[in-house]
This record gives C-alpha cells, structure tokens and sequence, in this order.
C-alpha cells in the first residue's frame, strides 16, 4: 500500500489563521500590550513575549482552542478520496515538542471530528524526513521540511501555498493552492 504523509497545522487545518485573533486578544487584554505579532510561526504570537507569557498562551488558549480550528475547505472530502484509492494515510506533526503543548493528545479526536481517515498519527517530531523513507507522497506548508524532504528521501512533496510560501519556487517540489490541487495531482498520477 502506498503510503501519504500529511502535516497538521497550516496543511491540513488553518491553524495560524484560527490562533491570529486569539493572539491578539491576550497580548492587549491579558498582558494589556499592543504588540505586532508575527503571522510567521504556526502559533501566531508576538516576538515581544517573554517565555511564560508565550507558554501561559499555549497553555491557555492553544491546548483549549485547537480543537476548533477549521480543516482547510475540501480536506475532509479529498483525504477520504485519497483513502479509497488506496493510500495508507499518515499524519506527521510537530505538535507536543514544546514544553506546555499538549495538542497533540487531541489529534484522533480533531481527526474523527472532522471525518477524516487516517492509519497512523506521529506526533513530536522535529525532522520529518526521517520518517518518509517509506512515503510515496508527503504534503506540507513548510520550506524547510519539504526541501529536506527532497533531499533526503524519494518521495514527492507537494507544499500547500501560505502566505509564509508565496512566491517560493522550487522545480522539484510541486505547489498547490487546495486540497482538490493535492488529489487532481495524485489521481492523475497514479494514472
């Protein structure tokens, strides 16, 4: 069985997005602050944060909330599209690495939530090309992993476009914009 690896946050889900207004919200009415966050991390924040302030977010707002984040339109649909034509689903996630974040407990419920299929969930990891060996496909938002990706491993990497990806190109890593993009590409593919 052919394997897909699939990143969370940003990939999956709208996490940055989602968290954008919570983030502003404790910086001015819980530190009573007007910083300029930065839409440039998964957990938007402000660089102006000390340690335990960004850990009293995570763990107050990010491990409560995250649950809720919205899937990206049409990820429920072309997963389960993907699944029937066989593909063994893998999620991969950096969820749970950081001291406080415990998002990474709710995955199966998120999953199940959001009618979406999967065979195995890795969670913590930092270095996600070192579990694609066996992939044929691995779809992420982040430069890094997917160059590393390409890189290290034989599989193909499709990045979903964000607003940290705009403008990025890369011969070797193709770029969609949805996840219709990511099932008309793989389907055609395979035939």
């Amino acid at each position: 069985m052919s394997k897909i690896a699939i990143d969370i946050d940003n990939t999956l889900c709208d996490t940055s997005a989602f968290f954008a207004p919570l983030a502003k919200k404790y910086d001015k009415e819980v530190l009573h602050k007007n910083n300029v966050m930065s839409y440039d991390k998964i957990i938007v924040r402000s660089d102006d944060w000390t340690k335990e302030e960004y850990m009293s977010f995570v763990k107050n707002y990010f491990n409560k909330e995250v649950i809720n984040v919205p899937v990206k339109e049409g990820a429920s649909l072309y997963i389960n599209k993907l699944k029937e034509l066989g593909f063994e689903i893998i999620f991969i996630t950096y969820r749970g690495t950081k001291e406080e974040d415990h998002s990474d407990l709710i995955i199966p419920d998120y999953l199940k939530k959001n009618n979406i299929p999967y065979d195995r969930i890795i969670t913590r990891v930092t270095d996600k090309y070192t579990y694609l060996q066996k992939c044929e496909y691995f779809i992420d938002d982040n430069i890094i992993n997917c160059e590393q990706a390409i890189e290290k491993t034989n599989c193909k990497v499709i990045m979903m476009s964000t607003p940290k990806t705009k403008g990025y190109t890369n011969s070797n890593i193709s770029i969609v914009n949805n996840w219709q993009e990511v099932y008309e590409m793989i389907s055609n593919q395979r035939n």
